[in-house]
């Protein structure tokens, strides 16, 4: 068996390499880019500091008129250290680039680029001389729309002690930084994982429940989000695990009741018969025959319901001419009822044939039809309207009757469901409405219970045209 992964720590460690992977590369691009504009920005000051000294120079040159006492008097700075008694002269550069002037002929006249000097070997007159590179990289100096001489000016590839101590200093922030981000980071994160996994442990233990047979209360998990649209829909499931826990219940009692009734019937009448109680007569055995019909229907309707919900009905669909097939159900419906309720059709002109099961939709209209006969006086009219809605005909069957209470009209398509006395059960299974349902959604069509608002209850099925 496989060792089990908790999901805590599936998300902390997804948390923290996701943490550290995008610290890392924060930290990675920021310090790239310091760098790299610190370098373009010393290379900003190279260049200024350059046309700087080229300014200079170009101005000893036009006041001095040459070349002689430049290095003393522009690029070093003469200073005397004094040790008691003694003193020590020497000279600096002024300028913190290593630089070299050449004259207009090329000719070294002074430098503080000992690299460049030392890599450009003297002449036989131990002077030294620009290469074509050198004068093509250096700035002009020109005095007078001449070229009286050439700066060349280095790049520097030491650091100094306060540019490094510069660059140490972002470092340390950056480093500081991401250490302050990753805390913050595995803060929040433990706070998110903590937020995520206390829901999923209630809906966990509560299915555990579940599965134990033990439905529990509604678990209501205070979220906005996701997690909190899950558990309104796990609350849902158990209110309908509920009620349909309910209902199997009521469903077997009726189903016990509904059998026990014929086969009672049945029993004491043959008990009678084998007692001799009752002759052996068509007068005694007709009524055992009944109950057998009506266990037998009983039966087939509760068949017809299981293959419902296996969703196995079958149907044989052909064109048929709807409007014909209602005026032949009412036809036969209202002459088996003595003293019965005036039955009238009303269709629209142009209803296309629709494609259904003959048989099955007879069964639809005259169980409407049976029902509407029973709860209509005599006195009353019962109404079958066909139109067409949309690309579907619409039936609707009205009466005239007490109506439906509203309380059962939610209810009224369940299996064995007991309501209002004024329209309960009189005879019969007690599923002739869910069968109906079931029938007219096999067609891909809907049905629907309401109330007239002129009284009465109304009945109104759609089934699609094509």
């Amino acid at each position: 068996m496989k060792r089990r992964i908790p999901l805590a720590l599936k998300l902390g460690l997804a948390f923290v390499v996701l943490i550290l992977l995008s610290v890392t590369l924060v930290y990675i691009l920021t310090t790239q880019s310091i760098m790299r504009q610190f370098d373009e920005y010393r290379q900003e000051s190279r260049e200024q500091s350059a046309a700087e000294i080229a300014g200079l120079l170009a101005a000893y040159r036009e006041q001095e008129g040459q070349w002689v006492g430049v290095a003393e008097r522009v690029l070093y700075q003469h200073i005397v250290v004094s040790l008691g008694e003694q003193s020590i002269e020497g000279s600096v550069a002024i300028f913190q680039v290593p630089l070299v002037l050449f004259d207009r002929n090329g000719l070294v006249i002074a430098a503080t680029d000992l690299q460049w000097l030392n890599s450009h070997e003297p002449d036989e007159g131990k002077r030294r001389w620009a290469t074509e590179e050198d004068l093509a990289n250096g700035i002009p100096i020109v005095v007078n729309g001449q070229r009286e001489g050439t700066l060349l000016v280095r790049e520097v590839s030491d650091l100094s002690g306060s540019e490094r101590a510069f660059l140490s200093t972002v470092t340390r922030s950056a480093l500081l930084g991401g250490g302050i981000a990753i805390g913050v980071a595995l803060f929040l994160s433990v706070l998110l994982i903590a937020q995520i996994l206390s829901p999923l442990g209630v809906l966990t233990r509560a299915t555990e429940r579940i599965a134990q047979g033990d439905l529990p209360d509604r678990i209501r998990i205070k979220s906005r989000d996701e997690l909190g649209q899950l558990g309104s829909s796990f609350d849902h499931m158990v209110d309908s695990l509920r009620r349909s826990e309910t209902l199997r219940r009521t469903m077997t009692a009726d189903i016990a009741h509904e059998l026990r009734t014929p086969v009672t019937i049945i029993q004491g009448t043959l008990e009678a018969i084998l007692d001799g109680i009752y002759d052996p007569s068509t007068e005694t055995i007709a009524p055992i025959y009944e109950e057998t019909l009506h266990l037998g229907s009983l039966i087939d309707d509760l068949r017809d319901l299981a293959l419902a919900e296996a969703g196995e009905l079958r149907l044989a669909k052909e064109r048929t001419d709807i409007v014909e097939l209602v005026r032949q159900v009412t036809e036969t419906a209202g002459s088996s009822v003595e003293e019965s309720p005036k039955v009238r059709v009303e269709a629209e002109a142009g209803i296309p044939k629709v494609s259904l099961d003959p048989k099955r939709v007879r069964q639809v209209l005259a169980n409407l039809l049976s029902n509407a006969l029973i709860y209509t006086p005599a006195g009353g009219e019962i109404r079958v309207d066909i139109r067409l809605a949309d690309d579907a005909v619409e039936l609707r069957v009205s009466d005239t009757g007490p109506g439906i209470s509203e309380e059962d009209l939610p209810h009224l398509f369940e299996r064995f469901y007991r309501g209002d006395p004024a329209r309960g059960r009189t005879g019969g299974s007690g599923l002739g409405l869910a069968i109906v349902r079931q029938w007219v959604e096999a067609h891909g069509g809907t049905i629907r219970a309401e109330n007239r608002p002129e009284g009465g209850a109304r009945f109104v099925l759609q089934i699609p045209v094509s």
